[in-house]
């Protein structure tokens, strides 16, 4: 795969089955003075959901619903990096800082896409869901039995670097998977409107506002550490995200 391809696939589904030729094309014949441009047209389109051309009815809507689980997914994976932390918690012994999830749990909930309520396609979104998570739980599996044998304890060198590596590889399929499985069953099921993807977007954004806040304070408080701080740009710039591309989605709606 060229580089120019690479960066044509970087946009929304919609814009690259318009225009996707015409932008591979005029990158390939551009060369890499063209790269920098081509991110920067990516990312803007990201964030403006408004501007999408769609080439069936409701593609905006089921792009979103799998871009905002998939944002999502990061942001687990990003604070299970970090854990244990007592400046981001999600119990309900520590509610100060907890807060932040609050709003993202709500987001979550008013994106989720309903099931059709007809036997049938029941069945086959189950029949679905079994397809797509059989080998994420089958890794997941063997990992937890690795871990209650107790092997993980006395493992050290390249083995011990080779578990830790399953570990994290392990939890990024799962999360793979998941937003897989939330794509295929946005194909049949009931999608959220315009206005309840722009709400749950913003109060993700809250949720992730709040969150690298709480982080951001606990290091002017404390020693900076790399990873603390990489972690709170990381949460802004997911948090900035989902806040513009709800900001733009109700705009475009009004």
């Amino acid at each position: 795969m060229n580089a120019a391809t690479l960066l044509t696939r970087l946009y929304p589904p919609a814009v690259r089955e318009r225009w996707g030729e015409d932008i591979r094309h005029e990158v390939s014949a551009s060369g890499i003075r063209s790269w920098p441009d081509a991110l920067a047209g990516a990312a803007r389109l990201w964030l403006h959901p408004g501007d999408w051309p769609e080439t069936f009815t409701g593609q905006t809507r089921r792009v979103l619903t799998v871009a905002l689980f998939t944002l999502t997914a990061a942001t687990g994976l990003l604070l299970r990096s970090t854990e244990p932390s007592t400046t981001l918690t999600a119990d309900i012994h520590h509610p100060a800082t907890s807060l932040w999830l609050a709003p993202l749990l709500l987001g979550i909930g008013l994106a989720a896409p309903l099931p059709p309520l007809s036997g049938a396609a029941l069945r086959s979104m189950t029949a679905a869901a079994a397809r797509t998570l059989a080998a994420p739980t089958a890794a997941v599996v063997a990992l937890c039995l690795t871990a209650w044998s107790g092997m993980t304890e006395h493992l050290t060198g390249f083995v011990d670097a080779a578990a830790v590596t399953y570990y994290w590889l392990t939890l990024g399929f799962v999360a793979l998977r998941l937003c897989v499985l939330v794509a295929r069953i946005a194909r049949s099921a009931a999608l959220p409107t315009t206005r309840r993807l722009s709400t749950a977007l913003l109060h993700i954004g809250t949720g992730l506002t709040l969150a690298a806040g709480q982080n951001l304070l606990a290091v002017v408080r404390t020693a900076p550490r790399p990873g603390s701080l990489t972690q709170t740009l990381a949460l802004g710039l997911l948090a900035a995200t989902a806040i513009s591309a709800g900001h733009d989605l109700r705009q475009k709606r009004a």
